[in-house]
């Protein structure tokens, strides 16, 4: 059966539907940012050399007029026509004006003055109308009159209501003159001089350090320049928007990035209306490539500019010299358990032939154990992180790498290994790592691409077995008889190895739960190193210390006794009885 409104054969054309002419009102939202956006680049396209905004108090609401003194509007008629413009065919092929930006203010509504520019010596009287929304949406003709106080000798005026306040009015007029290409000027806002104030504006690529010309784009490069994932790149006479232009990171940590300035680009499209985002076409492929390869030219001019491998490869593809990554990597520190705690990274160092790629990732117990085994046999300083980034280039590739860093305590003539286990089984028995034994021995496995695999064995006097994760009443160093460790300096590392704090709601504060690991710590430290009568001395000193030196007088001494559930105090205040 076929449908009767179907004509076989016949034409069918583009058109728009009248009733998209009621919905005219949506298609912007008719923000202030909106408004001043739309309003500046018409008065840009009219060869405004100042746009002058005033703000008047009207009750509790502002009436805002934004003034230029470009060549004014000859038709007035072009404001209600949806997608005309009065602007020059060369105008509309460079910038896609699709004479839609009026449609900001419809919800709004508004009056326009305007003066045209003279011709041949012939002054053009002025003309203002009034809109409201039923005009922008066809349902009302507007009357346009002749208004002798249009802006003179030529210009167009636009004025409309706000309930925004001043302080939006002052942000929102700033943010859109930052990179607008014509002076601006405000007045009127409370906290605005008399005669009112120039807008600072400053160039979209002002700090770059090195610019191209391409394709009617004039594209700036910044090294190390602060920004957000969001954060316009491009600018378009004074619009921004984010095009996803690329942003490289260098081995040695810099960032390189690049903005685009558009001047006369026909070819790079923006979504309209309202022109807050690129349209993805294959321009915009071309655009980012360009883009790379701009950063590529000003990375070769950098006296050092470490590009990762697979940037090096591509400038070099692109036939752009960019010097190699020089043999520079981070010390490798250990991992503390605490996810919150922000520690200092450890700045690039270069990198000898013999050093070592910490080439896994030791938990925090393992990491802290591991550590100080490589200071003591004086290696710390050639164990370095790994950085994948530089992965192809041949002095990286050769470097050794760790795989991995077994232990095991040696005590009365047997051998056991430190495992994540508290108790380990040999022959189906259990089998404990005893406390404090004679010695602990720490190999790093090392794996070399070229060479066969090998392994290097180094003395350690402490070792944490054990769930790498566990509570402080589950930690159990084990440190060697002979270590000239202090009970402070092993709380310090069991505090490392194993602090992490409760992020449930009920739980204490970071600094209460810290402060309490670092106690026990302390007094599992004390234990371990001195002994437990020690280790009660400590803790009995630390709960007075928290909990009652507060409450005895300055002048007195107090004397706790504790036997068994009897508790007995005495308090000398120094001063003989009356």
């Amino acid at each position: 059966m076929i449908c009767p409104n179907t004509a076989f054969g016949a034409p069918i054309r583009a058109r728009i539907h009248d009733s998209a002419i009621k919905r005219v009102t949506r298609f912007f939202s008719s923000s202030l940012s909106d408004i001043f956006a739309e309003t500046f680049q018409n008065a840009r396209r009219a060869g405004a050399n100042r746009v002058c905004i005033t703000v008047a108090p009207d009750r509790q609401r502002s009436i805002v007029t934004i003034t230029d003194d470009g060549a004014g509007i000859p038709d007035p008629a072009v404001l209600l026509s949806f997608g005309e413009n009065g602007w020059s065919p060369d105008l509309v092929r460079s910038e896609d004006a699709a004479g839609m930006g009026f449609i900001a203010l419809a919800r709004r509504g508004c009056t326009v003055r305007s003066r045209p520019r003279s011709a041949n010596g012939h002054q053009f009287p002025g003309w203002t109308v009034s809109l409201d929304p039923e005009h922008f949406t066809g349902d009302a003709d507007a009357l346009v009159n002749r208004d002798d106080q249009a802006p003179w000798p030529h210009g167009t005026a636009v004025s409309f209501m706000s309930d925004d306040s001043p302080h939006a009015i002052r942000n929102t007029v700033t943010l859109a003159a930052r990179y607008f290409p014509v002076r601006v000027h405000l007045a009127g806002l409370p906290d605005s001089p008399d005669d009112g104030e120039e807008i600072e504006r400053r160039p979209f690529l002002d700090g770059s350090i090195h610019s191209e010309r391409w394709q009617g784009i004039t594209l700036g490069v910044f090294r190390n320049r602060r920004r957000s994932f969001s954060d316009p790149d491009i600018n378009f006479h004074g619009v921004t928007v984010s095009a996803g232009l690329p942003d490289i990171a260098a081995a040695n940590d810099d960032s390189w990035s690049v903005l685009a300035d558009i001047q006369d680009c026909p070819r790079l499209e923006l979504v309209l209306p309202a022109r807050r985002e690129v349209v993805h076409t294959p321009f915009l492929d071309e655009l980012r490539q360009a883009a790379r390869l701009c950063i590529y030219r000003a990375m070769a001019r950098h006296p050092h500019p470490d590009p990762a491998f697979a940037d090096w490869q591509r400038a070099r593809s692109a036939g752009i010299r960019i010097p190699p990554a020089r043999p520079r990597l981070r010390p490798w520190k250990p991992g503390i358990a605490d996810p919150n705690a922000g520690g200092q990274i450890p700045n690039r160092t270069d990198a000898p032939s013999s050093a070592l790629l910490m080439a896994f990732h030791p938990d925090p117990p393992e990491a802290q154990m591991l550590y100080r085994a490589l200071c003591h046999a004086d290696m710390s300083h050639q164990v370095f992180e790994t950085e994948n980034r530089l992965e192809g280039y041949d002095w990286y590739d050769k470097l050794d790498r760790i795989t991995a860093t077994p232990a095991e305590a040696l005590h009365q003539g047997s051998s056991t290994p430190i495992t994540d286990s508290n108790a380990v089984t040999f022959d189906g028995e259990p089998v404990l790592v005893p406390d404090r034994p004679e010695d602990i021995l720490v190999t790093l496995r090392i794996h070399h691409p070229e060479r066969a695999d090998r392994s290097f064995t180094m003395a350690a006097d402490l070792a944490f077995p054990g769930e790498p994760y566990a509570s402080i009443d589950e930690v159990q160093p084990v440190v060697t008889r002979d270590s000239g460790l202090e009970p402070q300096e092993l709380a310090q590392l069991i505090y490392s190895a194993y602090f992490s704090p409760s992020e449930d709601w009920e739980a204490d504060s970071w600094e209460t739960q810290s402060d309490q690991f670092m106690q026990d710590a302390m007094t599992l430290a004390t234990e371990l190193l001195c002994g437990k009568h020690e280790a009660v001395r400590h803790a009995l000193i630390q709960a007075a210390n928290r909990d009652l030196r507060w409450i005895v007088p300055p002048d007195a001494t107090a004397t706790v006794t504790i036997r068994g559930r009897d508790v007995t105090v005495s308090l000398d205040t120094g001063k003989e009885a009356a």
